[in-house]
């Protein structure tokens, strides 16, 4: 048997603790939306996250490994870029990246497993107020149409992802908007992250 002995002393060193995923999605995306470069450190490289990083880098922002994080040189509004938009299984960033992506081309969005049979009811039913077309498929999420500001009436019982989308979204619309929550309001840290 060894023996260790342990000896008072002063602890010294450096600790890096990644952010939470929920908190990583909402770096990248306001890195992205951003004028000019953001470095994003220290984010645990998750497939949830790299989908986010995918779709960013999809919808024109572009996006690049660095030691410990990414390099995202941001475009303040989305340029138009791929037309499909590959999201694994995260819904976070289907639902973050659905609104950003209504600049008038038709996109689709993809994913694996049980994502894309998550209910999408708050964005089919703002959507069709906006005459945006707005299509759920078994294995895909099509759209095509133009988000412009206004009002957005949307219930806060459901997901804060939805509205977490929509404030990503609309202060690059050139127009002043609102959102008016219609319930009770669930989730509101996520929100207010």
């Amino acid at each position: 048997m060894k023996k260790v002995i342990l000896s008072p002393a002063t602890p010294h060193g450096e600790i890096r603790v990644p952010p939470s995923k929920s908190a990583a999605h909402r770096a990248i995306l306001c890195a992205a939306l951003s004028h000019g470069r953001s470095v994003v450190d220290y984010i645990d490289l998750s497939a949830d996250i790299l989908a986010t990083l995918r779709g960013a880098d999809a919808l024109g922002a572009s996006v690049r490994p660095h030691p410990g994080g990414v390099i995202i040189d941001g475009t303040h509004a989305f340029q138009p870029g791929q037309a499909e938009i590959h999201c694994g299984e995260s819904g976070s960033t289907l639902r973050f990246l659905i609104p950003l992506a209504l600049d008038g081309r038709r996109r689709r969005f993809t994913g694996r497993g049980r994502l894309l049979s998550r209910p999408q009811e708050e964005y089919a039913r703002l959507f069709a107020e906006r005459e945006i077309e707005f299509i759920q498929k078994e294995d895909y999420i099509e759209l095509c149409g133009r988000l412009r500001p206004g009002l957005f009436k949307i219930r806060g019982d459901v997901s804060s992802q939805f509205i977490s989308g929509l404030l990503f979204a609309l202060p690059t619309l050139g127009g002043d908007s609102r959102i008016e929550i219609t319930t009770r309001l669930e989730s509101r840290s996520y929100i207010d992250l």
